[in-house]
């Protein structure tokens, strides 16, 4: 009779452990989500940065930081003291903290100009 309750009483330990080891997984898996969502960013402001440099249009590179980005972000290109810079940017949802929570990744690149 004893190691009947033994057996039940490490299935409700189990049963309470669960949601927690859910949620870590969820958290870990989110987590890694976002920092690949930065490198691409990275990647994206780079990339159109190199381009406005070698002296490309501002709408090719507003192009390239779009397709190395996503469709959804925003992208802002200035000039100042021969560099041309491009800021990336993208709005994140996180559906775990409820209530439409979210925040904004950003990245941004210089590169001097080639032109000048």
């Amino acid at each position: 009779m004893g190691e009947s309750r033994q057996r039940g009483s490490s299935t409700a330990e189990v049963a309470v452990l669960l949601p927690g080891i859910a949620l870590l997984v969820a958290l870990a898996v989110g987590a890694g989500a976002v920092g690949a969502t930065q490198v691409r960013l990275e990647q994206a402001a780079r990339a159109a940065a190199r381009e406005l440099a070698r002296g490309e249009d501002a709408s090719v590179a507003h192009r390239t930081a779009r397709r190395l980005a996503g469709d959804e972000a925003n992208v802002g290109i200035g000039a100042s003291e021969g560099f041309r810079t491009v800021r990336v940017s993208v709005g994140i949802d996180l559906p775990l903290l409820g209530g439409g929570a979210g925040f904004a990744l950003t990245a941004e690149a210089s590169a001097r100009s080639e032109q000048e």
